[in-house]
């Protein structure tokens, strides 16, 4: 297949198109290099330099013929999403339909979405199943949710585009960005080797659901080869608390150095994800054990020195 992967230069995008390109595909990144870097990508994946809110992006795909789209350009920050709230609609929601709009015009068969956990009610029953109710309490939860409507209410009125939305867990392991203090196990990683002291907001009882990049690349493979379609959460059923990642990642790096505790930040205290739905789909499950993910991480930090933003 020619496919088309949007933020293709960042975290989760690089790792799936480079795995997109190993198996066979043709690959072609967008990004707008925000947040994305050239040094993720090998340089036999072609890369162009757009923003998914332009107006040529239609024409572009248009004039390529791609036989599907894997939509992973954001804005992904919960914290920053608060201060910059029109930001994340327009690149969140008005960037997805801009492209949703391209795809249907130009016959694109296949549109795969990255969406969050983050869309779901804090208050519901978990682990998180599909049909749990969504609530967002944060503007980058509610972005990814809109975009979701979207890309729904698209594949109602273009029965030929088949679409599958990911909610993501909390996707960890080499290349992921490093900024303040969020993504936990990249800044830990990167301040515990930098002989820094991260800190933990709360008593670092908080769990979330831990899910390796590499596992997240070969389900997107999956899903673009196969005929599934819908909805899928894409975590490991397994809840880790804040303080136990902190652990795994001090011993990975080899230190028994505490971290530092800071106040509790408003944000859902418990997120766990239910992957039967996938497994029942499509046989999926993740591979990698979580510290054999932490060490690999850390190997990856420890060779590429990140300094945190």
């Amino acid at each position: 297949m020619k496919v088309l992967v949007t933020g293709g230069a960042g975290f989760i995008g690089s790792h799936i198109a480079e795995l997109y390109h190993a198996c066979g595909h043709e690959v072609v990144v967008l990004d707008n290099f925000v947040t994305g870097r050239k040094e993720n990508l090998p340089p036999t994946i072609r890369v162009v330099e757009m923003d998914i809110r332009d107006r040529s992006v239609e024409a572009f795909i248009r004039r390529e013929q791609f036989d599907a789209i894997n939509h992973h350009a954001a804005l992904l920050s919960v914290p920053e999403s608060f201060r910059f709230p029109v930001e994340y609609a327009d690149v969140n929601v008005t960037g997805t339909v801009n492209l949703l709009e391209a795809a249907v015009r130009a016959g694109v068969r296949v549109f795969i979405f990255a969406s969050t956990c983050a869309v779901y009610a804090e208050d519901a029953v978990q682990p998180y199943t599909e049909d749990s109710p969504t609530a967002p309490v944060n503007p980058y939860g509610a972005s990814k949710l809109s975009a979701e409507h979207f890309i729904n209410a698209y594949a109602a009125q273009h029965p030929a585009l088949r679409v599958v939305v990911l909610r993501y867990g909390n996707v960890f392991g080499p290349r992921q960005r490093v900024y303040g203090e969020g993504n936990l196990v990249a800044v830990c990683a990167a301040k515990l080797l930098a002989q820094d002291v991260p800190t933990i907001f709360g008593d670092g009882s908080h769990t979330r659901d831990f899910v390796y990049v590499q596992d997240v690349a070969e389900l997107n493979c999956h899903v673009l080869e196969r005929p599934v379609h819908g909805t899928f959460n894409v975590g490991t059923g397994i809840a880790r608390s804040v303080l136990e990642v902190y652990t795994s990642v001090a011993r990975a790096v080899g230190t028994e150095r505490a971290p530092r505790y800071g106040p509790p930040r408003v944000e859902p205290a418990h997120i766990v994800l239910s992957p039967t739905a996938l497994m029942a789909a499509i046989g999926w499950q993740p591979q990698v054990d979580f510290d054999q993910g932490i060490r690999q991480t850390v190997a990856w930090f420890a060779v590429h020195s990140t300094p945190v933003q």
